[in-house]
């Protein structure tokens, strides 16, 4: 599920192309920001098919085991414990994720080694002999999926780097998708159920990745003309483009965001100059803001409803 910060990230990386680049307009930047955040489905989608990838891999070691001259039962039986878990078909045969993976092609096979190393992994673990001794009870199954999706799923550092080599922004997607992929995991029941998260919570996050670009744009002039007024020790070709795109962007959702407190959007916008921009980007747009917001609320130009008006 995608949250507001990571639709302001994904908004935050657009405008900033814009400023490299002023020829890419507002209806091209609309329409990448919107592909760029239903990706994260995509993502989501090659998060669910590396477990079950384990999960197939694991039966076609069943498979081969079954088909020797001599069988091992007992192995067969020690593997089946883990292939029979019903989750796996439930995953495979929902009409919602069928219909996501349309077009994703999520095919892990170049992979292969690596998800038998998994396999061998998920098998000799404490974990496996876990999930032997009650073999029958949900709640141990469903450990047991949480178990293997965590350790060698969520915090697999090579998948990670897979995931980067696919798209470039998908760093900063694993986040999401992996909240997506959790939730499935925890939505499972013994009754068979399963729910896939939407990409939102709700409308409103659905559309706040286009009403903050526009209110960007609305604003843009005055808030440009703001930022330079506050900055006039400072030359402007010494302010980092990123600095600027941040700062109007707080200012769009102050002037254009009724229902977001004026210190959310404040504390937001220097988390994300923390993380992305300059070591003394913070501070710097920190006082900027901080008189921008004082002569904002001067003019009554900030017109706050609801929640946004707690301070």
């Amino acid at each position: 599920m995608i949250t507001r910060r990571h639709i302001r990230i994904k908004v935050l990386h657009h405008l900033y192309a814009h400023a490299s680049d002023n020829e890419l307009g507002a209806a091209t930047l609309l329409k990448n920001l919107d592909k760029s955040l239903e990706e994260v489905h995509d993502l989501f989608i090659w998060d669910i098919h590396a477990l079950l990838r384990i999960h197939s891999t694991a039966s076609d070691r069943l498979e081969k085991v079954r088909s020797r001259k001599v069988p091992d039962s007992a192995l067969a039986d020690r593997i089946s414990a883990f292939t029979d878990i019903s989750f796996f078909d439930l995953v495979r045969n929902d009409a919602r994720l069928i219909a996501f993976s349309e077009g994703v092609h999520a095919d892990w096979s170049a992979y292969d080694n690596h998800f038998r190393s998994l396999w061998e992994q998920v098998f000799e673990s404490e974990e496996y002999d876990k999930l032997l001794a009650m073999r029958d009870d949900f709640g141990a199954q469903k450990r047991f999926i949480k178990y293997i999706y965590q350790e060698h799923i969520a915090e697999n550092e090579l998948l990670h780097d897979i995931y980067e080599d696919m798209h470039v922004g998908w760093s900063d997607d694993v986040d999401a998708a992996q909240m997506m992929s959790g939730k499935v995991i925890s939505s499972w029941n013994d009754q068979g159920g399963l729910i896939i998260p939407n990409l939102y919570k709700d409308e409103g996050d659905a559309a706040f990745g286009a009403l903050l670009m526009r209110k960007y744009f609305e604003f843009a002039v005055d808030s440009e003309a703001r930022i330079q007024s506050k900055s006039k020790n400072w030359e402007s070709d010494r302010i980092a483009k990123l600095d600027v795109v941040l700062m109007k962007l707080c200012i769009a959702e102050w002037r254009g965001m009724e229902e977001i407190p004026v210190k959310v959007s404040m504390n937001e916008y220097l988390d994300l100059a923390k993380e992305y921009s300059t070591p003394k980007s913070s501070s710097f747009i920190n006082g900027i803001l901080d008189k921008i917001v004082t002569n904002l609320r001067e003019e009554g130009l900030l017109q706050k409803v609801g929640r946004g008006i707690i301070e």
